[in-house]
């Protein structure tokens, strides 16, 4: 019996998988292609209209439908913010499905009409998150009990697989970027997934490379040597581009309360920009290209570098939306340029080497996205080249362990962060930051007034069965709190506020699980006040009893969950 009823599950578990990958495949690859080929067919149409060599007046033309339709998309998703990849690295270790299948799509959406209309936006991310959505919404409608990571794994990898035309990569990303885990329940799904995008892609479009580079023959040993001294160097412009992103985003909300003045600043520089530098504006694909050919100079090579970084950076943060992967690439690519360049001028090396434009790609991406694993496998598959990957290894390894101490894991994980969601303590400790304290608290406690007598405290606490007393003063405000042994021979006369403890411990009214288990370990006592942070008065207590029950229980949901 037990023999058929694993058989039973295997079969069943096998075409569940087979069915979901399939269909995010195929979902996958039509996504990857009609959004590059539509944003080529918005930008020819503009030049149909005016003509591109107009530069300035070009992008203010282009540019300005761009926003007007983001801003209406926005509005449609009623003002909430556009979602990326950080929201899918965080709805992948949610325990429910909590997608919003809505904002999902219009995000998609919002990251299409950008770069059509030129600005400094990246596909990856959104074609990612759309992936996502899309698993979220095939776990609502398909009658299988499998696990939500399952599907939003199988959604990424098809988005990667496709954007790249690099199966294994998606592969790598879905595990290593998203889901943070290796799942061998997940992998099957995953994998089809990623074979059927780029199966489709290659078979319904031709060949899916979208950054076809060719082999060149380079001494190894040269550029391994080099690499010590690209790596970090490629690792603090990752930063740099990164905290750029921070930068701009903050001051757009700091000093751009009006979101149209916030637009027409975006407009009116970033068609600056493109009227000097258009190599930096859209979505940057030929211009990574024209970066591994060597056909920049030293000094073309760190304008397009600093140009790209600002432009980015002012497209995401004044009104525009899209990804950070595709800029990352063209930052990190014009980064090797320069690098090369530098060496060549130096006399390190000889000739310009284009492994070091590939190296500084692979290392700042993989810096800004978290995921140096993908990148090594990614550029293994444009390159058909396994030395091409190994050279790029050192720097980028060195790239991301400068970025992970000096900024963070990724940019994701600090996008995140910002919203108090911290990764990197895995599901349980997401759902203990994310649950409040409050919410297990209780309402049976004794509370007295700093002028009531030390008898008055002694009578409630035994009439109450209770150890403690929350003291108040005259307004009604927490002022301490005094436990029974506290008042052993006191006169009864006395008043209590002299006995009362003011350093106790306490939980503010929005403090999370997580953090009562931090003042517990701290706590000795009946229960833990719980104060409102604004009116300083007590709303509840919470006991230690409660806390480790909710923490028990929260365990219990994450392995349930991973088991599935």
């Amino acid at each position: 019996m037990m023999v058929n009823s694993n058989l039973n599950y295997a079969i069943k578990f096998i075409i569940t998988s087979i069915i979901i990958g399939s269909i995010l495949g195929l979902v996958g690859a039509s996504a990857a292609h009609y959004f590059r080929v539509g944003v080529i067919l918005i930008s020819d149409g503009f030049s149909q209209i005016i003509n591109s060599s107009y530069g300035f007046f070009y992008y203010i033309f282009t540019l300005s439908i761009a926003v007007f339709i983001v801003h209406q998309v926005k509005k449609i998703n009623s003002g909430k913010p556009f979602q990326g990849i950080a929201d899918s690295i965080f709805y992948a270790h949610r325990p429910d499905n909590e997608a919003d299948i809505k904002s999902g799509i219009l995000s998609t959406l919002a990251a299409f009409i950008s770069a059509g209309g030129g600005a400094s936006v990246g596909q990856y991310g959104p074609l990612v998150h759309f992936g996502s959505t899309i698993g979220s919404w095939l776990k609502e409608k398909l009658p299988f009990q499998l696990s939500l990571d399952l599907y939003i794994g199988g959604g990424v990898a098809a988005a990667i697989s496709s954007g790249f035309g690099a199966p294994l990569a998606g592969m790598v990303f879905a595990h290593e970027a998203i889901m943070r885990h290796y799942s061998h329940k997940a992998v099957l799904s995953i994998a089809i997934a990623s074979c059927v995008a780029f199966g489709l892609s290659t078979a319904l479009w031709g060949e899916s490379l979208i950054f076809p580079i060719s082999k060149v023959e380079f001494d190894f040993l040269t550029i391994l040597y080099v690499s010590f001294i690209a790596g970090p160097l490629f690792g603090i412009v990752a930063i740099v581009f990164m905290n750029s992103l921070i930068f701009f985003n903050k001051t757009s909300a700091k000093f751009f309360s009006n979101v149209f003045l916030k637009y027409a600043v975006a407009i009116i520089f970033l068609s600056a920009i493109g009227h000097f530098v258009p190599e930096v504006m859209g979505l940057g694909t030929s211009t990574v290209l024209s970066a591994v050919s060597g056909e920049f100079v030293l000094y073309f090579a760190f304008i397009i570098l600093v140009g790209k970084i600002i432009a980015t950076s002012i497209s995401l943060g004044f009104g525009f939306f899209g990804g950070v992967f595709s800029p990352a690439l063209l930052v990190g690519a014009s980064a090797g340029a320069v690098v090369a360049e530098l060496f060549v001028v130096v006399g390190f090396l000889e000739k310009f080497e284009p492994a070091l434009v590939i190296s500084g790609m692979a290392a700042v991406t993989g810096a800004v996205i978290g995921a140096p694993i993908c990148m090594v496998v990614i550029v293994m598959e444009l390159t058909s080249s396994y030395i091409y990957a190994l050279s790029s290894l050192v720097g980028l390894t060195l790239s991301v362990s400068l970025s992970h101490i000096l900024f963070g894991a990724s940019y994701f994980d600090r996008q995140l962060g910002t919203r108090g969601i911290d990764i990197s303590t895995g599901r349980s400790g997401m759902f203990l930051m994310e649950k409040r304290a409050a919410d297990y608290a209780s309402l049976d406690y004794i509370e007295l007034y700093s002028h009531d007598s030390v008898e008055d405290a002694s009578r409630l606490m035994s009439e109450q069965n209770k150890n403690e007393v929350i003291v108040l003063d005259a307004d009604g405000q927490f002022l301490g709190k005094i436990e029974l042994h506290a008042l052993i021979g006191k006169s009864a006369d006395s008043k209590i506020e002299k006995f009362a403890d003011k350093n106790c411990v306490t939980l503010k009214h929005d403090a999370s699980l997580q953090q009562a288990m931090e003042a517990a370990a701290n706590f000795v006592g009946e229960a833990i006040p719980i104060i409102n942070r604004e009116t300083n008065r007590v709303v509840s207590v919470i006991t230690e009893g409660a806390i480790f029950e909710a923490y028990l229980n929260v365990q219990d949901t994450v392995i349930d969950m991973e088991k599935r």
